[in-house]
């Protein structure tokens, strides 16, 4: 093989853009009809690699299937700050109907069961974001900011891909010799990195944690350190400087000194003293739910909006707070939470809340899922109640396959369930019987969070002889195989693609930790249920639960009592257990801070539903 300096793979074990013959040989060696190409620049290499991802995947081998490779680096170079070239994987090769565990499509958010026209309140917010400009959107739970996200990122990626359609024209018309010269790429105005605070947020939206895009690692070095450590890292310093915007959800869990370090490091990294560097910053969440993770009490905490460059990076008129609640649709229920979300319950709202903690009575017969503010708990319950049924217990052991993280470094087997597990809900081991309760935690049919319970377990062909089929974006599972896999009878739902209850078999599928080029960090294949007898409030948040009993005897934060009532849909449907107004709790300074903008816009919306009036009696 010719000396070159950079390799692309086509076709192969881990296809991608390597720097060495040794690392590429790994990928190539003994892989039936590997392709692959020696090239003396990386973006002719990454070209010539992308290129191929429009090829008909049907001609590939049936037989290609998805086996953890070694790591190629120690684990003390993985901790390391390096300036070499690692490799870096592009894109993952879709597999054929026959591999158990077929690679998902090239969609970066989840897929849902439907998503919901926009609002004129978030048309306009979607509209000013896409013109370049910085913005904080908030609102209460359950109006839609994570509708308004998935709306934000799609854009991005339409525009983006359409931009790196032109740079890969370019430099096809470079290799077959049309054009001499190719420019180098800069800063690309659709390039979105999607992060969020926690691992959890992260891969709920298709993105990965902001210090792991950012490569601070835990960030608590200052500012100038830190961006020393970047420099020494060229992909990290690539990313800050090609990147042309940034998410960041839920915004609420990174504190003060973190969002200002973050912004001394854009603007050195870029070389421009506006905020950032220049990059656009698209902020969402809500500061009253849960604060920033700090060492100590939470009173201590200082929020992002604290910070000092906050003002610069999102100027007053560019917070605004979605007011229009999807969830619940009871106006006094809608009355109560906003209420509670600013600290605040009226004596009337303390004897409704009280008086919810009768049993409910559900005609199905199926539990409401239970929500507790500590995990031992939620352990303890979930295994004694397991435990309880006399039925057969069946384990569900996930396979984990190892990707590449954010600096281009391949994990092992180890590192890649520590970071399924750390980032995912989806269980390494699930236990299940017939007659446990169950939560869905991806889309489909049903939507994430629809409850049920384990009524069989059937192998696909089984489960299509009687007419049971798996979710809509099932991964591929293998009619073959002979696992048996679980089969749920999910509760009536409205937010389902039918009224009805539905029986449904739900086999292996995969969920993708990514690391911050968009490229799976690891990969859990693994039935996509959770024992849901009880869950912590915050690995609930997020969720929209029809059915809900919530414990509040061991409540310890500011926003965790709003954050558990407001998963529910209606007061009919909720059970509040050990209920007191001292429960309800929210920052002081969160709620010194957004009383201005956000009665400011109150008023606006206010002057403009009078103006609508007078215009519809004129």
């Amino acid at each position: 093989m010719p000396k070159a300096h950079w390799y692309a793979v086509r076709v192969g074990r881990r296809p991608g853009v390597y720097a060495t013959w040794q690392d590429t040989e790994k990928q190539v060696k003994g892989f039936p009809g590997a392709i692959y190409k020696s090239f003396p620049h990386y973006k002719a290499a990454e070209g010539w690699q992308r290129a191929g991802n429009r090829l008909d995947r049907s001609a590939l081998p049936s037989s290609l299937s998805r086996k953890s490779s070694k790591s190629l680096v120690t684990d003390e170079e993985l901790d390391s700050n390096t300036s070499e070239k690692p490799f870096k994987l592009v894109k993952a090769v879709n597999r054929s109907n026959s591999d158990p565990f077929p690679a998902k499509n090239d969609t970066v958010i989840p897929p849902a069961a439907s998503d919901p026209d926009l609002s004129p309140q978030q048309q306009e917010i979607l509209r000013r974001i896409m013109d370049g400009e910085n913005f904080f959107f908030t609102g209460s739970a359950g109006t839609g900011k994570s509708v308004l996200l998935r709306a934000i990122v799609k854009a991005f990626k339409e525009h983006e891909r359409a931009e790196e359609a032109k740079v890969e024209e370019g430099w096809r018309r470079y290799l077959s010799g049309q054009d001499k010269d190719q420019e180098k790429g800069g800063r690309k105005r659709w390039k979105l990195g999607v992060t969020a605070s926690t691992g959890m947020a992260a891969v709920n939206i298709g993105g990965t944690t902001l210090h792991s895009w950012s490569g601070i690692g835990l960030g608590e070095l200052p500012a100038q350190k830190l961006y020393e450590n970047i420099l020494r890292n060229k992909i990290t310093a690539k990313r800050w400087r090609t990147t042309g915007a940034v998410v960041i959800d839920e915004i609420s869990m990174i504190d003060a000194k973190l969002f200002d370090k973050l912004e001394i490091i854009g603007r050195k990294l870029r070389g421009s003293s506006a905020p950032f560097g220049g990059l656009q910053i698209i902020l969402s969440g809500d500061f009253f739910q849960l604060p920033p993770v700090t060492k100590g009490s939470s009173i201590n905490c200082n929020f992002a909006f604290e910070a000092e460059s906050w003002n610069r990076v999102i100027p007053k008129e560019n917070m605004t707070a979605l007011t229009r609640v999807f969830r619940q649709k009871e106006d006094k229920f809608v009355k109560i939470l906003e209420s509670m979300r600013r600290g605040t319950i009226s004596h009337g709202d303390v004897d409704i809340l009280r008086g919810l903690k009768r049993d409910v009575e559900y005609p199905e017969g199926i539990e409401p899922v239970g929500l507790y503010p500590q995990k031992a708990e939620v352990t303890s319950i979930n295994l004694a109640r397991l435990e309880a049924l006399d039925t057969s217990l069946k384990v569900f052991m996930s396979c984990d396959i190892p990707g590449v993280n954010s600096r281009g470094f391949a994990l092992d087997d180890r590192q890649a369930t520590e970071s399924c597990n750390k980032n995912t809900i989806w269980a390494q081991e699930l236990e299940l019987k017939v007659g446990a309760l169950v939560m869905l935690v991806t889309d489909g049919v049903l939507v994430n969070g629809s409850t049920g319970t384990v009524v069989d377990f059937m192998t696909l062909s089984e489960a299509k002889a009687a007419e049971i089929y798996p979710p809509a974006n099932n991964s591929g599972s293998n009619p073959d195989q002979k696992v048996a896999w679980p089969v749920v009878e999910f509760v009536p739902s409205k937010y389902a693609s039918g009224r009805l209850a539905k029986k449904v078999i739900i086999p292996q599928m995969q969920v993708d930790v990514l690391n911050a080029w968009g490229s799976p960090e690891a990969t859990r294949h693994q039935i996509p249920l959770i024992l849901a007898w009880a869950l912590t409030i915050h690995k609930s948040q997020g969720q929209t639960l029809e059915r809900v009993k919530i414990d509040l005897n061991n409540i310890f934060v500011e926003g965790q009592t709003y954050v558990a009532i407001s998963r529910a849909v209606s007061l009919d449907t909720l059970q509040i257990m050990n209920f007191s107004a001292s429960k309800v709790m929210a920052h002081n300074r969160v709620i010194e801070w957004a009383r201005p903008f956000e009665q400011e816009q109150e008023e606006e919306e206010e002057w403009d539903d009078l103006m609508a009036n007078a215009e519809l009696d004129f």
